[in-house]
């Protein structure tokens, strides 16, 4: 089963996204701050897909891109943004750090779910 991780600051936000995947044949692990996220990630958690907030304390969405892609594990994982941010600059911002893609919040639940689905390549 693919593992499909969510980083967000928000508890709410947590919420609101395991309601959406928790009928979705995949394995969710939620973090509030990007740093947990990637120390669970530097001790051997490989995630299929990364869904991050933009704003954040300590590490931002950016930050958490930029280290995420300094390792060989996740060099290549997919990660969607999920954030309020919907300035077209940000986006240009995150295509050149590798971003996968980028949802506004408040998210659409099917939109959301279709997003997972097609990265992940669910039938």
């Amino acid at each position: 089963m693919p593992l499909v991780i969510f980083v967000d600051d928000s508890e709410t936000a947590l919420a609101s996204t395991r309601m959406v995947t928790d009928s979705m044949p995949i394995e969710v692990k939620q973090y509030l701050s990007a740093t947990d996220a990637l120390r669970e990630i530097k001790s051997g958690l490989t995630p299929d897909l990364i869904i991050t907030d933009m704003n954040m304390p300590v590490m931002n969405g950016f930050e958490f891109l930029q280290e995420l892609r300094k390792h060989a594990s996740t060099l290549r994982t997919p990660v969607l943004m999920l954030t309020t941010e919907t300035r077209d600059e940000l986006k240009v911002q995150g295509k050149a750090l590798g971003l996968t893609g980028w949802i506004v919040k408040p998210f659409n639940p099917a939109q959301l779910k279709q997003a997972i689905a097609r990265v992940l390549r669910l039938a």
